[in-house]
């Protein structure tokens, strides 16, 4: 099985993607392309690439599932309109695409281990993700 998790900081979407092989083995397949960023929102050109060079990834690895890390719509917290932005563009992709609470993934690890550790500390939210589609 091959899934990737999605994390959504600012304005880029940190991606991590992890196969599971019939022995139960988990790899790191997320390549030399960790995260796909836009700079300004208002450029359309910038938008159409963001969005083609990630479902070009999607389409290179293959995954079963996709999964984008939920973010707070209002209060203190909430995210900025830009990142809502970047995740209409990935939701545009022809595979279904879930969204998997903070609050799902911290219940999970409280009772699992994290089967791989991320290249990168950015990069931790988006693996948990990814390891929390296998298992799931």
């Amino acid at each position: 099985m091959k899934t990737i998790g999605i994390d959504i900081d600012k304005k880029k979407a940190i991606c991590v993607a992890l196969e599971q092989d019939k022995d139960g083995n988990f790899n790191n397949i997320t390549g030399s392309k960790k995260y796909f960023e836009v700079k300004d929102d208002r450029d359309a050109n910038q938008l159409r690439e963001f969005m083609n060079q990630l479902h070009s990834y999607f389409d290179s690895i293959n995954p079963d599932k996709i999964a984008i890390i939920t973010r707070q719509t209002k209060g203190r917290f909430s995210a900025s309109p830009f990142s809502f932005k970047l995740e209409g563009l990935i939701q545009l992709y022809s595979k279904e695409i879930e969204f998997i609470t903070p609050q799902a993934l911290t219940s999970f690890f409280k009772k699992n281990e994290l089967k791989l550790k991320p290249d990168f500390s950015y990069q931790e939210k988006a693996i948990k993700l990814a390891d929390f589609l296998i298992n799931k």
